[in-house]
């Protein structure tokens, strides 16, 4: 597969491109203030600006530096916010120089540093670039723990921020794992989130449309591979995003090459080289596509030149893959050009270097094949001289005796356990029709239907077309609902609202209402159990302001408490020591329907609820539910 990666480090305070206007002057007297007024954080915090100044320079070495010293004062303090920040800097500097077991030291100093700073979402973010090291060094295993890790905390947190390029990452570590249906799995759930700026920059953006290219690229489907590069083209023109315009044309260059066409392969690689090259790796890969696309088309002296700028770039033992693919290429070329003795040279580097980073595995997959076949010679002698076999056979037999029991006691918990969620399904199941029963009652159907009536016969058709929409969206939303475990606070909200709105169009002089949010919760993000709230507004409309001699008011607060949803219902009715039989009877059925519901849910979340209702002082009830949100259940 050709498919290049577009990387993206994560660096604190900044996912742009370019650096804020202060100049190297303003930094360095940042430094001197810092030293002569001995404040040693601010002084850490100037030696980091100055790192970042360098870094977007393209000054590496004088970075690196920078963030040595940002390290050391912080350290001479305990300043763990900018030690955290410094360490992950440093981290990304080394990364892009292949220095992948430095950076990768680095990256776990940060970690250190962020749990002393109690810094949980800066932690995350860290956590994903060392996963990126891990892919680069071929341990898939701890990649993928340590970014679904981040995830975990990112959710935990409930930050949506940059959430679209962890999901991007971790799709790229199985994309490197060779796990092509988790890779497509997490770049869908990333593509989900591009719309919401908050949750996706520019970069993760970038980097999605560059994985759906190299998706469709593994399928070949290359003319929709080559539509997403030119889609991921346009985006780096539109926002002077240079790296992802030269990654989009070199991957571009190879789907051409895959499709036979050297010519237009060629002339687009010349177009992604023309790109100044952020990190060593990308002018290396490219440098050899331009070799190998120039030896296809026959210009032998052009790839020889690309292929040893490629071997004498100082980077190049960095990227062993690349390396090798370097003298692979350089050893065809002078087999072509009838050049033996050099092929011959060539070659051997190329089998040389490729048997000198397999060799350390090999080495280990004999000696593990030894100690195998000298411990199976031992247990054979062994066996021969003490009767063994027949020790081993009746072993298998009682192995066997056993399996057969722990087989039988495995299927008997799963036909239990199968019974019980059968069970627990039916009693659901009914409640589900009792909340639909007890919203949709026959009497309130008549009376929204008599109403619209009413409109009808007055030639109110406005009241009566409203009425009607309202009355149909309610009836979409009960029926669709009432048989979901759990549906986004909005969906909730509409709901309620679309009752309430029907109960005043029926009685419009009976009562006002009013519908908050206390704070500002992602409602769209927020997932509850459906339908909990609407039979206490329904009591308080029905019998809280029945006979009363003033105009009623509802009041419906709802607030984000992070682990719960909590609702708060508060009329100025007549309170419930004044209610008849009748309507505590009927409070008293919704009651028992909610408490069925939230044993049930309690049973099964293991989410405890919160449910008081109190009398107010001068008249009404106020009652407080708070429904646990299920997002991560």
């Amino acid at each position: 597969m050709t498919f290049r990666s577009l990387a993206v480090l994560f660096v604190f305070a900044s996912l742009t491109f370019q650096m804020s206007a202060q100049n190297l002057a303003d930094l360095e007297n940042e430094i001197e203030k810092a030293k002569a007024s001995n404040d040693n954080t601010a002084l850490a915090q100037s030696w980091y600006n100055l790192a970042k100044f360098f870094d977007n320079s393209g000054e590496t070495s004088n970075s690196n530096d920078a963030l040595r010293k940002a390290i050391y004062w912080a350290k001479s303090n305990n300043n763990y916010k900018t030690l955290l920040s410094a360490y992950n800097y440093f981290a990304s500097n080394l990364s892009t120089e292949g220095k992948h077991d430095s950076a990768i030291i680095l990256y776990n100093h940060a970690i250190e540093a962020g749990i002393k700073n109690n810094d949980s979402l800066k932690v995350a973010s860290v956590l994903i670039n060392l996963a990126d090291e891990y892919t680069s060094s071929g341990n898939y295993i701890e990649a993928a723990n340590h970014a679904l890790l981040a995830i975990r905390i990112k959710e935990t947190m409930k930050d949506s921020t940059n959430l679209a390029f962890f999901f991007q990452k971790v799709g790229e570590i199985y994309k490197q794992a060779g796990e092509n249906g988790k890779w497509e799995s997490y770049i869908k759930k990333a593509y989900r989130l591009i719309n919401y700026e908050k949750c996706a920059p520019l970069s993760a953006i970038a980097a999605i449309y560059n994985d759906l290219g190299g998706i469709a690229e593994t399928r070949a489907q290359y003319d929709l591979a080559l539509l997403y590069y030119d889609t991921l083209v346009s985006i780096g023109v539109e926002n002077d995003y240079n790296n992802a315009v030269s990654v989009a044309l070199s991957n571009s260059a190879s789907i051409y090459k895959l499709m036979g066409n050297p010519k237009k392969a060629l002339e687009t690689a010349l177009k992604a080289h023309e790109y100044k090259k952020p990190t060593a790796y990308q002018n290396l890969y490219e440098l050899n596509l331009l070799a190998e696309l120039y030896l296809e088309t026959g210009n032998l002296s052009e790839a020889r030149k690309n292929s040893n700028i490629a071997l004498s770039d100082e980077n190049s033992n960095s990227f062993p893959d690349e390396k090798i693919r370097t003298l692979k290429t350089l050893s065809k070329i002078e087999k072509q050009s009838r050049n033996f003795e050099k092929a011959l040279f060539y070659f051997e580097q190329y089998k040389l270097f490729s048997d000198s980073l397999r060799d350390k595995e090999i080495r280990t997959r004999i000696i593990d094949l030894e100690i195998a076949y000298e411990t199976e010679k031992k247990e054979n002698q062994i066996e021969l001289l003490t009767s063994e076999n027949e020790i081993k056979n009746q072993r298998m037999k009682a192995g066997i005796i056993l399996l057969v029991v722990l087989v039988v006691i495995i299927f008997l918990i799963l036909y239990i356990l199968q019974i019980r969620r059968k069970q627990a399904n039916l009693v659901q199941n009914d409640l589900q029709q009792q909340v639909l029963r007890s919203q949709m009652n026959p009497h309130f159907i008549f009376n929204v239907m008599g109403s619209i009536q009413n409109f009808m016969q007055l030639n109110n058709t406005q009241k009566a077309s409203d009425y009607l929409a309202r009355f149909a969206a309610l009836t979409r939303s009960t029926l669709n609902f009432s048989a979901a475990e759990c549906i986004s606070l909005t969906d909730e909200t509409a709901m309620l609202r679309d009752y309430i709105e029907l109960e005043k169009m029926r009685n419009p002089n009976l009562f006002d209402y009013e519908l908050k949010y206390s704070n500002e919760p992602e409602t769209d993000l927020i997932k509850i159990p459906p339908m909990l709230v609407q039979p206490f507004i329904e009591n308080a409309i029905k019998h809280g302001f029945k006979n009363i001699e003033y105009k009623g008011f509802l009041n419906i607060t709802i607030t984000d408490k992070t682990s719960y949803a909590v609702f708060v219902i508060e009329d100025n009715g007549c309170g419930i020591q004044q209610k008849n039989a009748t309507e505590n009877t009927h409070e008293s059925m919704a009651t028992q329907i909610f408490e069925k519901r939230r044993k049930l849910i309690q049973q099964k979340y293991k989410k405890e609820f919160i449910f008081r209702v109190e009398s107010k002082l001068n008249q009404g009830t106020k009652i407080t539910i708070g429904i646990p949100v299920l997002n991560n259940d």
